[in-house]
């Protein structure tokens, strides 16, 4: 019963009551009974709230701290057994604790310092100072934020705002090249329904897979479910990647309001971490290489797999290697995606899935085509067309517009972890969407072949037409004018305007045979007259 925690208001009733009966002459040993029982504490409890150890005994106040307690909890980082040693090394003059001078500044503060024991020094530091403030002082920052108390944001509407957040995730994987790493995850959710609405996972967080996250998020995909649209304000933190001008521009163009949050704030983007943190403990705890699991003494991890750099390096030569970044991602992470939004029921929404809370929100949202968006893969890759298409990741990619571009220079944009297709672009143009070899389906083969078809027949028919149109207008001067041993091109109808009808076979024989180095026969008869 002495332990049981009390109202402060309720106590500050019965304290005051009790004042006022002592006061007045009339308090008694049963009026204290009475009201210990009532609270349920002890009769010494309630002695020690009035300041007294029994009926007519005054006992000692509670103590007070002073400025230089304050300020010495602070010095000694929250350590009130070291703050008490100081203290009394003070009061007798030794000036010094454990080998260490004290501080001048506490020696001057406590120069006349009651005397307290350390029970009672905790005792007051925990009446007296808020748990934020004992936490900044042990753990710092962190530890204050946890003990505070925050706001939440009024409940939006689906697709009115969403939050952008990076995270590595704590699980190995093998890249296409090089040693086993812990990949970045770029994350898109939605506030009003906690969906994760888009995605991209790459080795290295940059600014395309930020663009490739909200392209997935603008989309309509079928197999994700309903979402998909354009949101009026979309919250990030101030990481590089999001504060790019490809990230604004692309924003801007769809008249998007970015909301900066200021750095360290976690607990501004709440929803998102608190995603990140569902996706660890249902997802990755329960994969080889998650490397937050269990270590034995010398710090390697539980299981076939090790985290350490050298083991890292040979992970790919042995039998114990991570899975694939390209595996994780396809069946993995993604069928996990589609399970929280789909099938996963949310406290927060009334035990509904993400996916039918955006179902049974009216709010009106816009879609795009996604030809609108291909502005949103990330730019600036240059390529050179080969004989076998653009090379890039290591695939040779073909579309039928870039027959006969061969050796031009091109733009390429992509999604990190989606090697299905690249986006080209010639001149800031969009020219085609391109397709690794090998994986052609035979509908693209043969529209490769066609379109091959068709340029070629369409070049030479362009090149026969100009060859026409060149004999017929290469007309040489007669013998008759000055410069006879000349030639000149005129136009076709002038020259049927100069000659006449008559002459037009004539103009054609010698223009052609001319143009062999012949001699024209006629020419030779004149010249024998």
């Amino acid at each position: 019963m002495a332990g049981a925690r009390v109202d402060p208001e309720q106590r500050a009733a019965v304290v005051a009551r009790l004042t006022a009966l002592r006061q007045a002459g009339s308090l008694t040993t049963a009026h204290v009974r009475t009201a210990a029982s009532g609270l349920r504490v002890g009769e010494r409890t309630v002695w020690r709230w009035l300041g007294t150890t029994g009926p007519g005994r005054t006992g000692p106040a509670r103590y007070e701290l002073t400025p230089t307690d304050r300020e010495a909890f602070a010095y000694f980082r929250g350590n009130i057994a070291a703050l008490a040693r100081a203290r009394a090394a003070v009061r007798s003059g030794l000036g010094q604790v454990a080998g260490t001078p004290v501080p001048d500044f506490l020696a001057t503060g406590w120069a006349n310092a009651p005397a307290v024991t350390l029970r009672t020094l905790q005792r007051a530091f925990e009446r007296q100072l808020t748990p934020a403030e004992l936490a900044a002082w042990r753990t710092g920052e962190q530890g204050r934020r946890a003990a505070s108390v925050y706001l939440t944001r009024p409940v939006t509407g689906r697709n009115v705002v969403w939050e952008l957040d990076h995270k590595q995730l704590p699980i190995l994987v093998l890249p296409p090249r090089g040693p086993a790493v812990c990949p970045w995850l770029t994350s898109v959710i939605d506030d009003g329904t906690r969906a994760l609405v888009g995605w991209a996972i790459a080795l290295t967080p940059h600014t395309g897979t930020v663009l490739t996250a909200l392209r997935t998020a603008l989309l309509v995909d079928e197999q994700r479910g309903p979402f998909g649209a354009v949101p009026a304000m979309v919250r990030v933190d101030r990481g590089l990647e999001f504060a790019a001008a490809a990230v604004k521009d692309a924003l801007a163009a769809l008249c998007v309001h970015v909301h900066q949050l200021p750095a360290y704030h976690a607990h501004r983007k709440g929803k998102i971490e608190r995603i990140h943190q569902s996706m660890e403990q249902t997802l990755l705890t329960g994969l080889p290489g998650y490397t937050k699991g269990p270590r034995d003494a010398s710090g390697r991890l539980h299981g076939p797999l090790s985290d350490a750099a050298r083991d890292r390096a040979a992970a790919e030569t042995t039998g114990l290697a991570p899975m694939r970044i390209e595996r994780f991602v396809t069946h993995r992470f993604a069928p996990w995606v589609t399970w929280y939004n789909t099938q996963r029921p949310h406290s927060a929404l009334a035990g509904r899935t993400p996916a039918q809370a955006w179902t049974d929100d009216a709010t009106a949202v816009q879609r795009l085509d996604a030809a609108q968006l291909r502005h949103l893969l990330l730019a600036g890759v240059e390529r050179t067309i080969n004989k076998d298409g653009i090379r890039f990741n290591g695939l040779a990619y073909v579309a039928p517009e870039l027959h006969g571009r061969r050796g031009q220079s091109v733009h390429v944009r992509f999604m990190p972890h989606d090697d299905r297709f690249i986006e080209v672009y010639l001149d800031g143009q969009h020219l085609c969407t391109a397709h690794p070899q090998g994986q052609l389906s035979p509908e693209q083969v043969e529209a490769f072949r066609s379109h091959a078809r068709d340029e070629s027949r369409r070049l030479g028919a362009a090149r026969r037409r100009a060859s026409a149109r060149t004999r017929a207008e290469l007309a040489p001067m007669t013998d008759d004018e000055p410069d006879a041993a000349e030639s000149r091109l005129v136009p076709a109808a002038g020259a049927r305007d100069l000659l006449g009808r008559a002459n037009d076979d004539m103009l054609r024989r010698r223009a052609k045979t001319n143009l062999l180095g012949l001699i024209d026969p006629t020419a030779s008869q004149k010249s024998t007259r």
